[in-house]
């Protein structure tokens, strides 16, 4: 395996560059963990996972797989930088992460600080990691963040969620084994799915990457690797996640999503996210909402945000996925999409709307400030975010 990939550095905007993680689909790939362990000349791994992985009996498999007993250190659900302190730096040299994104994120920093030292939010940003990181394999335990499959760590600092973003931080190599997850709750199920679902469509209707500013290779906009990527990642989600969640046995559905999610994770690993994935980060902020929930309170405000540059595109998705009959013209298509996202969050229990999380008018001005601000998703949204999502919010979801 590759040890010495690199950040290939800027760009010009009309080319196109682009990198996936190595990974390994199937059922009962994670118990060929200590092989890969082997491979990475890893022996003493240092196992990052959480209770409720442990609790629910997903952890043993894996641990069963290992020859040794390794070191464990417990994730949090919102992990902060301040989880990543005191780490046993003399007695492991790799790094295991088996569970959700939280997991999976909290070990990107963990491989990066075995490597380089110093405290984790000295790596938060975008291209700040200086070199290789420990060596560092994921199991992901649900079908949703797809981080197995992506350069980036979202962790809270101070209290504000921010990321480190940096291809040094792609694991070397991800184990994605539906057995994992045939056990996972509903609501887990529908909350993670629903993000994943959001990560296809987002990295689908991203802004061209002719039309990114330069910058380091991290969400670099739309190209046609991006494109491929999400259009079989949103078609199979779209097709398995009410499966899921609602006949959890359907294995077939949970095959599903685990392939899905890790192909939208590769696929927005690539082009970057947009406004929905903004809003919601800002709507956890405030609410302390789980994160599929606010993207589910988000999706209609920002494609509706999004539709007047972005019609066509979304009447083509509609067509594809079935929504609307071949008579339909645009608008109709346009519009069937964003109603079978509103139909599908319904469906699955989350909320519609941001007054379902409890926001109201008085509260849109911070809304937008927080969204306006963040830099890593913004600028391959298509449309560029301005003060006119203050009117789109308060048309959409407060009835100015």
């Amino acid at each position: 395996m590759d040890h010495s990939r690199h950040s290939p550095g800027r760009l010009e905007s009309a080319s196109f560059a682009f990198a996936t993680t190595d990974a390994r689909f199937g059922e009962g790939v994670a118990t060929t963990v200590d092989d890969v362990l082997t491979e990475l000349d890893v022996s003493n791994p240092l196992l990052v996972t959480d209770e409720g992985v442990e609790t629910a009996g997903v952890l043993e498999p894996v641990r069963d797989a290992l020859d040794a007993t390794p070191t464990i250190h417990y994730a949090t659900t919102e992990p902060s930088t301040a989880d990543v302190t005191d780490l046993p730096t003399d007695e492991v040299d790799g790094v295991l992460a088996v569970g959700g994104g939280s997991c999976i994120d909290t070990a990107k920093l963990v491989a990066t600080l075995l490597a380089h030292g110093g405290d984790a939010a000295d790596y938060l940003g975008v291209d700040e990691v200086p070199g290789p990181v420990a060596p560092f394999v994921a199991v992901p335990t649900t079908s949703g963040t797809g981080s197995q499959a992506t350069q980036t760590a979202v962790v809270s600092h101070d209290g504000i969620k921010l990321g480190s973003s940096d291809e040094y931080l792609r694991p070397d190599l991800a184990l994605v084994d539906p057995t994992l997850t045939y056990d996972l709750p509903a609501d887990v199920t529908a909350r993670s799915g629903f993000d994943a679902f959001v990560h296809a469509l987002e990295s689908l209707t991203a802004r061209d990457h002719r039309w990114v500013e330069p910058r380091p290779i991290t969400y670099q906009g739309a190209n046609p690797v991006s494109r491929a990527l999400a259009r079989e990642a949103l078609s199979t989600i779209h097709g398995a996640l009410e499966r899921a969640t609602f006949d959890g046995g359907d294995r077939d559905a949970r095959r599903a999503m685990s392939v899905g999610s890790h192909l939208a994770g590769a696929a927005f690993s690539i082009s970057g996210l947009g406004i929905v994935h903004a809003l919601a980060s800002t709507l956890g902020g405030l609410t302390d909402e789980p994160h599929g929930a606010c993207l589910a309170a988000s999706i209609e405000a920002g494609l509706t945000y999004n539709l007047p540059i972005r019609r066509e595109q979304y009447a083509s998705i509609a067509r594809s996925l079935e929504l609307v009959d071949e008579g339909a013209t645009d608008d109709e298509a346009a519009s069937a999409l964003v109603a079978e996202c509103n139909r599908l969050s319904e469906s699955l229990g989350l909320p519609t709307s941001m007054t379902d999380l409890g926001l109201e008018r008085t509260d849109v001005g911070e809304i937008v400030e927080n969204t306006l601000v963040q830099e890593r998703r913004l600028p391959t949204n298509p449309r560029d975010a301005d003060e006119e999502l203050r009117t789109c919010l308060l048309t959409v979801e407060f009835d100015a």
